[in-house]
């Protein structure tokens, strides 16, 4: 047989196998979003039950996320402060906590708490803002899902927040604001964790799930004092905890709901509610 027909058959021989196992998945993935959209609507009866509005649309997957720890990452400092201070920048100072970088172009201060600010000074002036954010972020390491639109604080001054993600999902935190004076970024304040490239799992406790978490508030609303009628959202996330060492970053699983009268989250590890100040 020839080689050229030898290898149409290899390759009628892959797509067909192909397709027996696409026939076997797509059943399976066809029954499991049966079971979530069932899910879905028994948590929206469950909320319309105590005079509570919930959408299945505002219910989302969950992802598997765990309890992290963020690792010291001075090389992920440096590339950071390099990005806004260019090449001829120097390390003017630092501790276990904090390091402070410096150049012609400005300063920049990193805190291992996560704390962000830099100055810079000769920036060239940009025509589209966003787009220059996001090329900025981008050297710096910032990995983020949206950034905002640009705000106007007064003639000539505007700015642009964007937050930080680890593993796909945000760090909840006041992100990273960046400051434009006449078309020329001159400030970034914020959070930003450097060390968000080395990570460590702290814990094999993954987050609860959406419903988890729909039903521990549900359970809490009377101890809250949550007088709302309707969840309109919900995001699950990271947040910062607290720690007996100043200098480690722990970042805990958490579900943030959003309802008609405040934002509340729910800890993805013990289901613990507390609002968000």
């Amino acid at each position: 047989m020839p080689v050229s027909k030898l290898k149409n058959l290899v390759l009628l021989v892959l797509l067909l196998a192909n397709l027996a196992l696409l026939a076997l998945l797509i059943p399976d993935r066809v029954n499991q979003q049966r079971g979530d959209d069932a899910l879905r609507q028994s948590l929206c009866d469950l909320y319309a039950g105590q005079q509570v509005q919930l959408d299945p649309d505002t219910v989302p997957d969950t992802v598997t996320i765990y309890s992290l720890e963020l690792a010291e990452d001075p090389a992920g400092s440096a590339a950071a402060a390099e990005a806004l201070l260019g090449q001829s920048m120097v390390q003017d100072d630092a501790t276990r906590y904090q390091s402070i970088y410096r150049s012609d172009s400005g300063q920049c201060t990193i805190s291992r708490s996560g704390s962000f600010r830099a100055s810079l000074e000769g920036r060239p002036a940009v025509r589209d803002l966003a787009k220059d954010a996001k090329k900025t972020l981008r050297a710096m390491g910032f990995q983020y899902l949206s950034l905002s639109e640009p705000q106007r604080l007064r003639a000539g001054f505007y700015t642009l927040t964007a937050t930080q993600t680890v593993l796909g999902v945000p760090v909840f935190s006041q992100g990273l604001t960046l400051t434009y004076a006449n078309d020329r970024l001159v400030q970034l304040e914020g959070v930003f964790y450097t060390g968000a490239g080395t990570l460590t799992r702290i814990s094999d406790q993954p987050c609860i799930s959406a419903a988890d978490a729909l039903v521990a508030f549900l359970s809490a609303r009377v101890d809250l004092g949550w007088v709302g009628s309707a969840v309109t959202g919900m995001t699950q996330g990271y947040v910062r905890s607290e720690t007996a060492a100043a200098a480690a970053v722990h970042l805990t699983p958490v579900w943030r709901l959003e309802t008609d009268t405040g934002s509340f989250d729910v800890n993805g590890i013990t289901g613990e509610v507390t609002a968000v100040s």
